[in-house]
């Protein structure tokens, strides 16, 4: 008798382990395994619980649908299985202080015995536990028992692991494919072409170092003839920053036309960002007007001074200051002008700390202000567009191949005819 049912048992496990081989969908391979449990243990019911190592937690299905229960590593003897990768075979429930009868009061059903064990993949991980209860002639779960749901629990586990692979792997496309789509939408949120200003030539650069980021650079038109320019910078990089971003964007589009005062547009910009950004968040900030007679004015949320270079070569910066916006409600920013307007190929240029603090790794020197004077001077004689590329260039360079660590972002305003 006990031979036949040894013969039966593997016959089950064979046939088992090729049907959940070549399962891929995790839901339907856990109910293959926990019918296979309950047919081997001849057990009344049977739970598995699959291990999730980065959340440090054990997570199963109700008894209906996929709705998942999660329970901390530890926790109970499926827990406590899951961190010792040791089986526990407990002949009398009721009679073991470890056993949490919560749950039988809940569903009504009575435990009587049960056996839990680990299983593990072939790098000799837990990647699981099965738990089956209550043998179905009323004895206590045996030697035999553990030895065959151990064979079932050794295929069990490779397939759980493909199959959570699988599940990680479709996630991660899908994730892939939301954050091309979320770039491409923020791609739309730059100019494209900058404006046709009278007097002045415009040329930006945006160049997140994730998929998405949280700079913006902005060139907006106003009715009398003058046009704005900015850039601003969400701490952090990535989607949360990207979405903080455009509804910055959103903010500043929908201010402009109605607040002609820079300094009153950045203190109601402010106000409407101060509750949404938690308190370690907040957005960095530059807008200079270049007015159609050569007058340049300028306010700063904590954002690098916008640098003038003059045609004769010197460097001067709007000297505006002001608190980062999103910190503190309420707040004032004052507005400079320059106190000589700018004449024919003289430069304005806003950057982002991307441009400056660029360095290929940690310990290597960041690209610097200097280099960044530098490179303008060099090639200012040859306008906003070359600058632009030239500066970008130089700090591509810089970074030697490796990724920019942050995002970067750059305007070059040159006055014109």
């Amino acid at each position: 008798m006990e031979r036949d049912r040894l013969l039966n048992d593997l016959r089950t496990i064979i046939e088992v382990s090729r049907a959940i081989g070549s399962e891929r969908n995790l839901d339907r391979l856990l109910d293959r395994i926990i019918s296979a449990a309950c047919s081997l243990g001849q057990a009344e019911r049977a739970s598995l619980f699959v291990v999730d190592h980065q959340k440090s937690e054990l997570w199963t299905r109700r008894a209906q649908g996929s709705d998942q229960i999660r329970l901390p590593l530890g926790r109970g003897i499926a827990g406590a299985v899951a961190v010792t990768g040791r089986s526990i075979n407990i002949p009398d429930a009721y009679a073991d202080e470890r056993f949490d009868r919560t749950a039988d009061g809940r569903s009504g059903f009575r435990t009587h015995s049960l056996l839990t064990l680990p299983l593990r993949n072939h790098l000799d991980e837990t990647v699981a536990v099965l738990q089956v209860l209550n043998r179905l002639d009323g004895q206590p779960f045996d030697g035999h028992d553990e030895d065959v749901l151990g064979a079932l629990g050794s295929q069990a586990a490779v397939a759980i692991d493909n199959a959570v692979l699988a599940v990680s792997e479709v996630e991660r496309q899908r994730m892939a494919r939301d954050l091309e789509v979320a770039s491409s939408i923020q791609a739309l949120l730059v100019p494209h072409k900058p404006p046709v200003v009278p007097g002045w030539k415009i040329a930006g650069f945006y160049q997140s170092c994730d998929e998405t980021g949280g700079d913006y650079w902005d060139a907006l038109p106003r009715p009398d003839g003058s046009c704005d320019i900015l850039v601003g910078d969400i701490t952090g990089h990535g989607i949360g920053a990207a979405l903080m971003m455009s509804s910055a964007r959103a903010f500043v589009h929908a201010l402009h036309p109605l607040e002609p005062d820079l300094g009153r547009l950045l203190g109601r910009l402010n106000d409407l960002l101060e509750p949404d950004l938690g308190d370690e968040v907040f957005m960095t900030f530059v807008m200079c007007r270049l007015g159609a007679d050569g007058v340049v004015s300028g306010g700063n949320a904590g954002q690098e001074q916008a640098l003038i270079l003059r045609r004769g070569g010197d460097f001067e910066v709007v000297p505006a200051e002001g608190v980062v916006l999103g910190i503190l409600p309420d707040m004032t920013y004052e507005v400079v002008t320059v106190a000589k307007p700018l004449a024919q190929g003289d430069l304005v240029v806003l950057l982002s700390d991307g441009i400056f603090e660029a360095q290929a790794m940690p310990g290597i020197d960041q690209f610097g202000m200097d280099a960044v004077r530098s490179i303008v001077s060099a090639s200012a004689q040859h306008g906003a567009v070359a600058v632009r590329d030239a500066l970008v260039a130089a700090v591509m360079k810089h970074l030697d191949g490796h990724p920019p660590h942050d995002d970067m972002t750059l305007v070059v305003a040159e006055r014109g005819t």
